[in-house]
């Protein structure tokens, strides 16, 4: 608080009335107008409208806090003693839970399988999940308690992987993962047993501060079933939410929220409704999503994990009810596939004007960006995959194909609409190093340490910031009253030590964040509470 002369200030001020910005203006100006009203001084630092990471998974992210987070392993060896050091303080018989595994970093690009995890216990099942959250390893006491064997016939969408033998290698891709490990798109109760609720309320509390501690103010949660519903309707009804939530409901369960009313923009300014998520493609980090041209050195096309008549059908179907969907497409083919999908739901009802959102979109040409602009749809690309998967996205397709992924440019040079995403936690959520990759597509991570990939597709510091604010508030159907600091805006806005559009981009992560305020409330400070 400050209670300073409010004569010759010449500084800029913001007036916040409850949730909402009522006047911005030099501080003297407003302090005339609001004499009454306390005063806030940031001093020199610069204040930004709170990120808004539009495609997350903060449900997820609390679940996986059961397991252990590998992510830091750097050797085969250091990924099994982390989680032999579990199973010792885990009972028998008792799931054992990994996330985050990075085989590119920790096991040479080389996936463990069964075998592997059989070093670790035999008397625990055993679940390790990668990183891009679309395939995982169980071993061998795993596969039985899921009940998969050497006859199982895997899911539509999914793959049981096998040895020349013929055997179970324990490495399970996309639907046969899911129907594991998540509630919201398994075929029927996941293999992982359900959690404590007010465990589950601790989780999720802990992982949204993480993201204001990062400046986030606004979060997309892209995998949101009854459960993960559920839980952020708890949390929201005991005034836990320090972040704002766009719900993208999961497709599987469309025709129950349709019928109870939940459509694109149901709820309020802290738990709204954004739209329906559905997936027809793997990933781009796990080298599985479904592209034109063979992954380097392969024949292989990668996965389309929904049918294309199932995807024509749900595109109808949402289109038709007025609903956004929002869809994971990351390969050139898949994404024409989805396009050709919703061409057809626009001709079949011309009249609904929604803007469908494509997830991720990572690979593009000319022909995806002009169909998209004539659809008003908008592209959800990874802000720093660039920076933290550099390695992977060589191996998987090669320094040509780099400069048309996370396009950035050419879809912002195409009038395409974007919004800044990280896809936590399948890469790091902190808003900065997203906008410095976009900004100098130099991969900070690994082997290629330095190296800049797809230079073509680089975009200034303020049109990165714009996508991780008004972008992404277009894409929650919420640019009326989110992504500025103006009259009739929310108040969430993050204090920052410097201004991002003046520093040298490469030290875009080294920005301080003092302060994240939602709704005109501190609910995050640097080395104190908030409150």
């Amino acid at each position: 608080m400050a209670d300073e002369p409010y004569v010759n200030t010449a500084r800029p001020a913001l007036a916040i009335q409850g949730e909402w910005v009522v006047d911005v203006g030099d501080l003297g100006d407003l302090r005339r107008r609001m004499p009454g009203a306390d005063v806030v001084d940031f001093r020199d630092a610069t204040i930004v409208p709170g990120f808004n990471d539009a495609h997350q998974h903060p449900t997820m992210t609390a679940a996986n806090q059961r397991g252990v987070d590998v992510s830091a392993s750097s050797s085969r060896a250091d990924l099994l003693e982390m989680l032999r050091t579990r199973a010792r303080d885990t009972p028998p018989g008792q799931w054992l839970l990994g996330t985050r595994y990075d085989h590119g970093r920790s096991t040479g690009g080389t996936p463990l399988t069964r075998s592997d995890l059989d070093e670790v216990t035999d008397t625990h099942p055993v679940l390790l999940i990668n990183i891009g959250a679309h395939w995982g390893v169980l071993n061998s006491a795993g596969l039985a308690a899921a009940g998969l064997s050497d006859d199982s016939v895997p899911p539509s969408g999914g793959e049981l992987t096998k040895d020349a033998a013929g055997h179970l290698t324990g490495v399970v891709h996309e639907q046969a993962l899911f129907d594991l490990a998540y509630p919201s798109l398994s075929r029927g109760r996941p293999v992982l047993p359900d959690q404590d609720l007010e465990a589950a309320l601790a989780q999720l509390k802990g992982t949204l501060r993480a993201l204001n501690a990062a400046g986030i103010t606004s979060v997309g949660d892209a995998m949101v079933g009854p459960t993960e519903l559920s839980l952020l309707q708890e949390a929201h009804q005991r005034g836990e939410l320090t972040t704002r939530v766009n719900a993208l409901l999961t497709y599987r369960h469309v025709d129950t929220f349709h019928a109870a009313g939940l459509r694109t923009g149901f709820g309020d300014n802290w738990l709204r409704i954004g739209g329906v998520k559905a997936f027809a493609d793997g990933a781009v980090a796990g080298g599985t999503c479904l592209v034109e041209e063979p992954f380097e050195g392969t024949d292989d096309h990668g996965i389309q994990t929904l049918d294309t008549d199932e995807l024509n059908e749900l595109a109808f179907r949402v289109h038709a009810a007025g609903s956004r969907l929002a869809i994971h497409a990351n390969g050139d083919r898949s994404i024409k596939l989805v396009l050709n999908a919703l061409e057809q739901a626009r001709a079949a009802h011309p009249t609904i004007k929604t803007a469908h959102r494509i997830e991720h979109c990572s690979m593009v040409d000319a022909e995806i960006l002009a169909r998209m602009k004539a659809l008003d749809a908008i592209a959800v690309p990874f802000g720093s995959y660039v920076a933290f998967h550099g390695d992977k996205l060589l191996d998987y397709y090669g320094a040509d194909r780099l400069e048309r992924m996370f396009a950035h440019r050419s879809m912002l040079d195409a009038g395409v609409a974007v919004a800044g995403s990280s896809d936590f936690p399948c890469g790091p959520f902190e808003p900065l190093l997203g906008l410095a990759s976009c900004v100098t597509r130099l991969s900070t991570a690994g082997r290629t340490a330095g190296r800049v990939l797809g230079a073509s597709q680089r975009i200034s510091a303020r049109e990165a910031l714009a996508i991780y604010t008004t972008g992404s508030a277009h894409a929650a159907g919420e640019a009326a009253f989110k992504g500025r600091l103006e009259v009739g805006d929310l108040a969430d806005f993050v204090v920052l030590s410097d201004d991002p559009l003046e520093v040298d981009p490469k030290h875009l992560p080294d920005i301080h964040i003092h302060e994240t305020w939602v709704g005109g409330q501190a609910v995050w400070r640097d080395g104190g509470d908030p409150s």
